[in-house]
């Protein structure tokens, strides 16, 4: 039977349905992004309360006369340095708002500017945690609960791979050797003192099966002996995208970190650094 112009469709029981479905589907997506965004603001203006707060014992009055070049260069120098330091000062306070902070990290040129967690009895607990210990996606970085900070030769740090450039999303910076020239120093400070590493190199790993005999760089968090040590280098090197020109002997403190990228399935990114400084 034709309709008439004019005659308004009806929709069949089917069809309103789906069209329920898909106006719940939309609207849930829509709340999801709001309250994702909302989370997102109030974290980072935790972080930036953090940072303002580990900064401001290093704050030094600025002085209106005018200085020489040369002089300008070596004062932002020296606030460079004072603004890195001033986090082992700040330690005291940092962890009187959270004493899971174990440390700090920071890359000049990046987002990597965050503290670092560990915590003994639930090594992931901030996978998904912010610094309130609330639910968060993107978490904080932490370490490794067998990297020892008193004792261990290698730190490992873990942080995600955020789609909007927050964690350790600035990390893959590092597959482009440029890069690695232009931000060779990675800041990582603990309450016993700073620390400046050189990269030395990047890879691309994975998570491995537990009966796979491929090197796992993620069973080297508490690197004690030489033989391991050497080890954990050798395997670095042989797998590093591009060359440095730079490596490590054993008495030297190193750092990892690790975060996702899904060249494979289970994908890391993983940068290496020693300290310098």
């Amino acid at each position: 039977m034709y309709r008439f112009r004019g005659q308004k469709k009806k929709f069949s029981f089917r069809e309103k349905l789906l069209l329920l479905l898909f106006l719940i589907i939309f609207a849930a997506s829509v709340t999801w992004l709001i309250v994702y965004r909302v989370n997102a603001a109030e974290n980072e203006a935790q972080m930036a309360a953090l940072r303002a707060s580990a900064l401001s014992s290093s704050q030094v009055p600025s002085s209106s006369t005018p200085q020489p070049s040369s002089q300008v260069k070596s004062a932002a120098a020296s606030s460079a340095s004072s603004a890195v330091s001033s986090t082992v000062r700040a330690f005291p306070q940092l962890q009187a708002k959270n004493s899971d902070i174990k440390a700090w990290i920071q890359i000049e040129g990046t987002a990597v500017n965050y503290p670092v967690m560990q915590t003994p009895k639930e090594p992931e607990y901030y996978l998904h945690r912010n610094l309130a210990k609330q639910a968060e996606s993107r978490g904080l970085p932490f370490l490794d609960v067998k990297s020892d900070l008193k004792k261990s030769k290698n730190y490992l740090v873990y942080g995600h791979n955020m789609r909007d450039g927050t964690a350790f999303a600035g990390l893959l910076g590092y597959l482009d050797k440029s890069f690695c020239k232009k931000h060779p120093i990675i800041h990582f400070n603990t309450q016993n003192g700073t620390g400046d590493y050189q990269v030395i190199a990047e890879f691309r790993s994975k998570i491995y099966r537990t009966d796979s005999k491929a090197f796992k760089y993620y069973q080297y968090a508490d690197i004690e002996t030489k033989n391991h040590f050497d080890t954990y280098i050798k395997n670095v090197k042989k797998r590093a995208d591009y060359d440095t020109g730079l490596t490590a002997s054993y008495g030297e403190q190193l750092l990892t970190l690790s975060t996702c990228y899904q060249f494979v399935k289970n994908g890391r990114l993983v940068i290496v650094a020693k300290k310098v400084k």
